[in-house]
């Protein structure tokens, strides 16, 4: 029973040395033009879920009324627009990331069917792996809060967010 218990503790640290060899010699391209590694995107979505998983239940503290919304908009526009796109205008500049960041405002639905609290775990905490930076830090709880319910709400928004939306970066 030991040479057998032996035998498996040798076989498996043979596939690890010869995995880590494998990646840092090269083996693997990391370029961002060229298609995922089989269960590359399997992988992602279900660590990603696994994160939010908790925090998807949570509710916002703020409602989202006209003044939170137009609030979300704003704060939108000048963090997010770049990489996300504007209304019914999506990023000249999203297809140089990979993974390549969603359009998340109309036309497309973006996150409107995701909860609240999801979206607001994204923006607060980033995503590994991405372009998508942690927002802690550079925004209050409350500001990230807006950010969710602005987006949660993209297909349903009041005129004066719609309008924010639309006005020219700066």
């Amino acid at each position: 029973m030991t040479k057998f218990l032996l035998g498996v503790v040798i076989g498996i640290g043979l596939v690890l040395v010869a995995s880590y060899l494998f990646v840092t010699r090269g083996g693997i391209f990391m370029g961002t033009d060229t298609k995922p590694f089989p269960w590359e995107r399997a992988i992602a979505s279900a660590a990603i879920s696994a994160s939010i998983d908790k925090s998807a239940d949570d509710q916002s503290p703020l409602p989202a009324d006209e003044t939170n919304l137009l609030a979300g908009a704003k704060i939108y526009m000048e963090g997010c627009a770049g990489c996300h796109g504007q209304l019914d205008k999506p990023s000249a500049g999203a297809k140089r990331f990979y993974p390549h960041p969603p359009q998340l405002l109309p036309p497309n639905k973006g996150v409107t069917d995701d909860p609240v609290g999801a979206t607001h775990w994204v923006v607060k905490n980033g995503i590994r792996f991405s372009a998508m930076p942690a927002a802690t830090g550079k925004l209050s709880d409350s500001e990230i809060w807006q950010v969710a319910l602005f987006l949660h709400n993209a297909d349903k928004l009041p005129a004066s967010a719609q309008d924010a939306l639309r006005q020219p970066q700066q």
